[in-house]
């Protein structure tokens, strides 16, 4: 699915530029044609792929409290061994009971769920995932709370009232609190006052950035949404990189003065280290580290092609010397000739180099999320620098 079917008629553009990251947002659907199609039927056909259903999978919560997984989880002998899986009888009881059903991941057994993950995933370079929610009318599932993530909520069956505080966390990382009603007490304190209620009718979307303070209640019969997490890279990632980048400067692995006896000495050299950091941010080279993150961020599905998977093009390594190494300018080959700019194919270069051997397959295999023309033009490269040079792989 289109991420533009998705939230229409709200465009992508208007939504990057008035909602993602700022506020909610909340699109109704208008006697539209469904938005994501997804019925009761269909979620218990998933509900009967048992090999999916294990502890990280499946959360039954009733009245705000999470029921423990020992009361619908058995362990289940396979091949392998023994395993925890839900039993489906169980899971029932619960529900008959009023529990609020949370099925995590189902886009790894759903295509069409996953389709959509995919190309949300591409569209905002994000982690993403898609959970189902089945609750009913008058039974609370989850507390006020707030995600670690993007949500955005889909309406499929049924009514739900969300409710959304005027307080919203500063981009959280970490829950505020946990562990019972004290936890619940300090969050009931900080999400402020009531800013909007929300009635998510079927085909409604509801998008909550990170942080935002909500709760839901299903108010006529049973409920069902699907909720898609969206977690692009934030400064948590910069400070990864940074990290990996910084080792590379002699001065960021030099041993620091000791401040206990000398402390002018160490206020030197942590300006310095200050100064080197801010010229690794500022780079180029490092821009392109953190364009190269974000492209590896989503998911890159991939097709096998059967009956006729296509023939591999394989090189092997020859015995010219060559390094990748990493200016403030960016990636660069340094041979015996010189150096040759790499841009973002950095990645693949340095696998291709360390390795005897490899086939193009391989290498986009390993690296789906550079382009293939990038990895093609690389190849190229190391043909004609003679870095690499065609070979048939005999097989025995």
């Amino acid at each position: 699915m289109d991420p533009a079917a998705l939230f229409a008629p709200l465009t992508i553009d208007r939504f990057r530029a008035e909602f993602l990251g700022r506020k909610p947002c909340h699109v109704p659907a208008d006697g539209a044609a469904a938005r994501l199609p997804f019925a009761w039927s269909r979620l218990s056909e998933l509900l009967a792929i048992a090999p999916h259903w294990t502890e990280g999978n499946i959360t039954l919560i009733l009245n705000r409290s999470p029921i423990g997984p020992q009361f619908y989880m058995d362990e289940v002998p396979t091949s392998a061994g023994p395993v925890r899986r839900a039993n489906p009888a169980k899971v029932e009881h619960f529900l008959a009971m009023g529990a609020t059903l949370v099925a995590n991941d189902v886009d790894r057994i759903a295509p069409e769920l996953r389709t959509v993950v995919e190309t949300l995933g591409a569209e905002f370079a994000a982690l993403t995932n898609a959970n189902i929610y089945a609750s009913f009318a008058g039974v609370q599932g989850f507390a006020t709370h707030y995600d670690l993530h993007d949500v955005i909520a889909v309406q499929c069956a049924g009514v739900k009232r969300w409710n959304l505080y005027a307080n919203r966390a500063d981009n959280p990382v970490v829950p505020l609190a946990t562990g019972g009603p004290e936890a619940q007490a300090v969050i009931d304190a900080a999400r402020g006052r009531l800013a909007a209620t929300i009635a998510m009718q079927p085909g409604d979307l509801l998008y909550l950035p990170r942080g935002t303070y909500h709760d839901a209640l299903a108010t006529d019969g049973a409920s069902l949404h699907v909720t898609f997490a969206l977690a692009p890279h934030s400064g948590e990632g910069v400070l990864k990189l940074l990290g990996e980048a910084a080792l590379r400067d002699s001065l960021l692995r030099a041993y620091l003065p000791d401040g206990r006896t000398d402390p002018a000495a160490l206020d030197v050299h942590l300006a310095d280290i200050a100064e080197a950091l801010a010229g690794i941010v500022g780079s180029p080279g490092f821009r392109d580290m953190v364009i190269d993150a974000q492209r590896s961020r989503h998911g890159h599905p991939h097709t096998v092609r059967l009956p006729n998977p296509p023939a591999l093009a394989s090189y092997a390594r020859t015995d010219r010397a060559a390094t990748v190494r990493h200016l403030a300018a960016g990636a660069v080959l340094v041979t015996a000739r010189g150096q040759l700019p790499l841009g973002l194919a950095f990645a693949p270069a340095e696998y291709a180099l360390s390795r005897p051997a490899f086939s193009d397959i391989e290498l986009g295999a390993r690296y789906p999320h550079v382009p293939a023309p990038e990895r093609a033009a690389l190849i190229a490269l190391l043909e004609r620098e003679g870095l690499v040079q065609r070979y048939t792989p005999q097989l025995q």
